[in-house]
């Protein structure tokens, strides 16, 4: 497109227009990196660790007003850690489902549902003074139980 004026003086409207798409590219080109970066960082956020201490704490006290389990339970800044004191020995089964009920218990009462993707847990249940079933639920991975 090109402008004639009176004194015959033609003015080249081509750089402008050129000048316009490269910045409206350009305010393309930083908007798309600005909403990955958005997302990636909101998505890799770690759940407060202070939830997840009183988190354990609710837990510890909900398992303290079930009759017959006494409970200890701490939060170092990477794994969680809980005891279950019983008065009767538990099967293999029932120490399992027990370990779990601790684990979607402190969930329960977190904001985030995948604390367990983040941080670890070591659970123990013991009998009579003495630890008999060990759980361990490493982030990202499956519980594993093992009779001591």
């Amino acid at each position: 497109m090109k402008i004639t004026l009176r004194n015959e003086c033609v003015l080249n409207v081509y750089i402008f227009y050129i000048g316009g798409t490269y910045l409206k590219k350009r305010k393309f080109v930083f908007f798309f990196i600005y909403l990955i970066s958005l997302v990636i960082i909101s998505g890799c956020n770690k759940p407060p660790e202070k939830d997840i201490s009183d988190a354990v704490s609710k837990s510890e006290e909900y398992f303290k007003k079930s009759k017959g389990i006494d409970c200890v339970g701490a939060f170092d800044g990477e794994t969680v850690k809980f005891r279950l004191l019983l008065e009767e020995q538990p099967t293999v089964e029932e120490a399992t489902k027990l370990i779990n009920e601790v684990l979607k218990d402190i969930e329960k009462n977190l904001k985030n549902t995948n604390t367990w993707d983040y941080y670890n847990a070591k659970l123990d249940l013991a009998y009579k003074d003495t630890i008999i079933f060990e759980g361990t639920k490493e982030s990202g991975k499956k519980l594993m139980v093992k009779f001591k």
